[in-house]
């Protein structure tokens, strides 16, 4: 696939999610390195529990030398440190611990992770679910505080800006990373008034698309996501942008779109 000059400047602006074993184990490492491209790597669980420190470690050191930022998603699947369920609130800390370690190894620009929340799951005990992730969030964000490292939650089932709000506002050094796709999906899809909300403690976007139902992860502008007011936060403050293609195939359109909108491209 032949990506131009302008498309490959524009990579050089934004982070592009992968799997860490897919970067290894699937030969995504060349495509990454020959594009120039910022790799927001996500870690799971197997990853964490499988390539120790001296592995992340020459990983990063690799993309540092050709140039590129790091960007870190941490495990979600299995992860619930809110739950009700002491055994699994334990194991969750321990999957937590796993990437505490990987990010002293890899010294991210930041690090994202899934809340957990879920309407169904969780609305009956909520405030008790809150308080106990609250707490959870706010320790691990004075850690990665500590190394110089951002740290955000990201919206997936949160319907409403105050769902989300409940979970980062008033946390020291915690921020939100917006998912347009997952806002669109599962959300009330109302991104003016995530950005009324929300816009102040937004700190990365997630910026894919899709057609309300489902979340597609199409390439912005395939689906019928109105991206305005992402336009506009971008004019007002510094954001980390973030591309989620699930193929290769993806990425094109969607580094097409970034050229079409220069406005989010900031090194």
């Amino acid at each position: 696939m032949v990506y131009n000059e302008t498309m490959r400047a524009a990579a050089r602006c934004v982070q592009v999610n992968v799997p860490y074993r897919m970067l290894v184990e699937e030969g995504l490492f060349d495509l990454f390195l020959s594009l120039g491209l910022n790799p927001e790597l996500g870690m799971d669980i197997p990853t964490l529990e499988t390539y120790g420190q001296p592995h992340f470690e020459k990983t990063a050191k690799t993309f540092r030398e050709a140039g590129a930022r790091l960007t870190l998603h941490g495990p979600f699947e299995g992860v619930d440190p809110g739950s009700a369920d002491a055994s699994l609130r334990k194991r969750s800390e321990g999957h937590l611990q796993l990437l505490v370690k990987a990010v002293e190894a890899i010294r991210p620009t930041s690090v994202v992770c899934h809340t957990g929340f879920h309407p169904d799951t969780h609305a009956a005990g909520f405030p008790g679910w809150l308080e106990r992730s609250r707490t959870a969030w706010a320790k691990l964000a004075a850690t990665f505080n500590a190394l110089g490292v951002h740290f955000l939650l990201e919206n997936v089932h949160e319907r409403t800006p105050a769902e989300m709000a409940s979970m980062v506002s008033g946390i020291d050094n915690l921020g939100l990373c917006l998912d347009t796709g997952h806002l669109h999906a599962y959300g009330d899809g109302n991104l003016n008034g995530w950005m009324d909300t929300l816009g102040a403690l937004t700190r990365e976007v997630h910026l894919h698309d899709n057609h309300g139902m489902v979340d597609e992860h199409l390439p912005p502008g395939q689906g019928t996501i109105d991206f305005t007011p992402v336009f506009d936060l971008a004019q007002r403050q510094p954001l980390i942008v973030t591309l989620e293609p699930h193929t290769e195939a993806d990425l094109r359109p969607a580094l097409d779109f970034l050229v079409l909108h220069p406005g989010l491209l900031r090194e």
